[in-house]
């Protein structure tokens, strides 16, 4: 069974770390595909961290599996991932909370329909900026706005280098699909799931010089990972008060 206080993320590893954080006796389970699974409890509130593995087809398996074995219709689902700078101001580490979604790709069609509009809960948002001003290193600088989901990020990155992206800051590959489970979710089954995505610039796509890559993000990968799990717990603490 899962809780109704869910953290979230593509890689396994990122969310082993969740237990770090979790009062003792957090639980974690790995699954044969590699996939990880937490439950235990952060400064008292029961919490359930999830791996989702890699893009959009991946979070549309996954994401249900953690929905139907809670037993409670009031839900709270963070995203915290990595994502490629889609803007020349963005630097190595910034933080993103993600608005809305520019969506290149098609898994949102199958659940919702090929029109759909991804948008993120306001008040969800708000506690992740809330809390990721209150983790973020002195070098950070936390936004909002809309982000890219794509289902291709390696040929997406190398279209990606000619092309004005307007205001979406940064791609990644799965935030979109969190929006159209929850609203699929909440109109067939009457839901009031809620959804939120706080994202770290790994790299930059689109920096003037050449393609800035995770290097200078793998050397301070450590401080920004806590500062990344601690600010969506914390808003997952804040949205239960």
């Amino acid at each position: 069974m899962s809780h109704p206080n869910v953290i979230s993320g593509g890689d396994p590893s990122r969310i082993r770390k969740v237990a770090q954080y979790l009062d003792k006796g957090a639980e974690i389970i790995e699954s044969k595909r590699g996939l990880v699974t937490v439950h235990g409890s952060y400064r008292g509130l029961q919490v359930t961290g999830f791996s989702t593995g890699m893009g959009p087809a991946s979070v549309s398996i996954t994401m249900p599996e953690i929905i139907e074995a809670c037993d409670q219709d009031d839900m709270v689902i963070l995203r915290i991932g990595t994502s490629g700078g889609l803007q020349k101001h963005l630097k190595i580490g910034d933080i993103i909370a993600s608005t809305w979604y520019e969506r290149a790709e098609s898994t949102c069609d199958k659940i919702m329909r090929p029109t759909y509009h991804a948008v993120t809960n306001l008040d969800v948002r708000e506690a992740l900026v809330r809390s990721a001003h209150q983790t973020k290193k002195e070098y950070q600088t936390v936004h909002e706005g809309p982000t890219r989901t794509t289902d291709d990020i390696y040929f997406d990155a190398l279209d990606s280098k000619g092309r004005d992206h307007g205001e979406v800051l940064a791609v990644s590959m799965e935030g979109s699909v969190y929006c159209a489970l929850r609203d699929r979710y909440n109109h067939d089954d009457n839901r009031k799931i809620r959804v939120g995505e706080l994202l770290v610039i790994s790299d930059n796509v689109v920096a003037e010089t050449e393609h800035i890559d995770a290097t200078e993000f793998l050397k301070r990968q450590q401080e920004i990972e806590d500062g990344h799990i601690r600010a969506g717990l914390e808003a997952l603490l804040y949205l239960r008060r």
